[in-house]
């Protein structure tokens, strides 16, 4: 554990957990022959039950997953406002010569996306024993995650790798309309468990989304080592694995 400089903030009372390579990791990922077959066979369902024809399946969720992709790209690189997938996905279809409602084509993109468990993600061995200690402790804990798709898709594939742990707040960047480092996403999250900057820590593994994001608003950051993604940022707490967390001092117990 590393602290490079002293944290000046009030007694801690609520922690913000990135989800993806924080809590979570893709350690048996299938290959991508295979999320191409599972995708193109997911399509061919979503479009039969539309009651729409397409002679190549493949190449539809391959367009709609390409533009869901691009769409993500450039919002990350500009304004940091979640895009409208179905918008998105139904314009790349038209140009395959599908005429879908917008809604449809949000349908066909959530069936071929292959996330979770089944796409490969597992828990960090301590992820569920680290969550329920802090949660013994007194903190507030939420989920501050980008993901293009969030409902119930997003709650199951919790439940799934045991992170279902009763979370006070989950901040997904789909459904607040923001993602990381926007500041909306945040203050979505603090709001909701009425607290201030000062009482809180975010923790995740992107120093330019989940700590120079949450250091602009006076948030303290802990960073899970990983490749750096932003120079310059210098989070308060670095850690390797999630239990190093349970050591540092301003989180023995909530205030």
């Amino acid at each position: 554990m590393k602290n490079p400089r002293p944290v000046k903030q009030m007694p801690l009372r609520a922690i913000l957990f990135d989800i993806g390579d924080t809590l979570w990791h893709a350690r048996s990922a299938p290959p991508p022959s295979e999320f191409r077959r599972l995708a193109a066979e997911r399509a061919a369902a979503a479009l039969a039950e539309l009651g729409v024809t397409h002679d190549d399946p493949a190449t539809v969720a391959r367009a709609a997953w390409t533009a869901m992709e691009e769409a993500m790209r450039h919002a990350r690189a500009t304004d940091l406002v979640e895009p409208d997938y179905g918008a998105v996905s139904q314009a790349a279809l038209e140009e395959l010569g599908l005429n879908l409602t917008r809604d449809q084509a949000a349908r066909l993109l959530e069936a071929t996306y292959i996330s979770g468990i089944e796409g490969g993600k597992s828990p960090f061995d301590d992820a569920r024993e680290v969550l329920l200690d802090l949660r013994r402790r007194g903190f507030l804990l939420g989920a501050v995650t980008n993901r293009a798709f969030g409902g119930e898709r997003f709650r199951a594939d919790l439940r799934d790798a045991g992170l279902d742990i009763g979370w006070d707040v989950e901040a997904v960047s789909v459904e607040i309309g923001y993602l990381k480092p926007h500041p909306a996403i945040f203050e979505f999250a603090m709001k909701r468990l009425n607290v201030e900057p000062a009482q809180t820590l975010m923790v995740g593994n992107s120093l330019a989304e989940d700590v120079a994001g949450a250091q602009q608003l006076g948030i303290a950051a802990a960073w899970r080592e990983s490749a750096p993604d932003a120079d310059g940022v210098v989070p308060e707490y670095t850690f390797g694995s999630l239990r190093e967390l349970l050591a540092i001092p301003a989180l023995q117990r909530a205030c």
